[in-house]
């Protein structure tokens, strides 16, 4: 957990997924995770829905439900995540 923040439930857990330094903060970040994690949670939804009646497509759905469990983590950290968790949520850019 940084020092900044003390009521962060994500800091523990983006430290593992995160390596380095954090990035820098922006403003535009916190709506750029809610919206891919909008978008990756829609699309594996989708996904699934395609495999669920197909016989043989049983990894493949397994595969999405990981997949999917990245976007909903990523929209939880958007919504409640302290804006240093956002910025390593979404990695290094500009």
């Amino acid at each position: 957990m940084h020092s900044r923040c003390k009521s962060c439930t994500y800091c523990t857990v983006i430290r593992y997924v995160s390596l380095g330094d954090p990035p820098p903060t922006r403003k535009w970040k916190r709506p750029l995770v809610m919206g891919a994690g909008l978008a990756l949670t829609a699309s594996t939804v989708l996904a699934i829905q395609f495999a669920w009646d197909r016989s043989g497509a049983a990894f493949f759905a397994a595969i999405s439900s990981l997949v999917m469990l990245l976007g909903v983590f990523g929209i939880a950290v958007s919504f409640q995540g302290c804006d240093t968790c956002v910025a390593r949520y979404l990695g290094r850019t500009l």
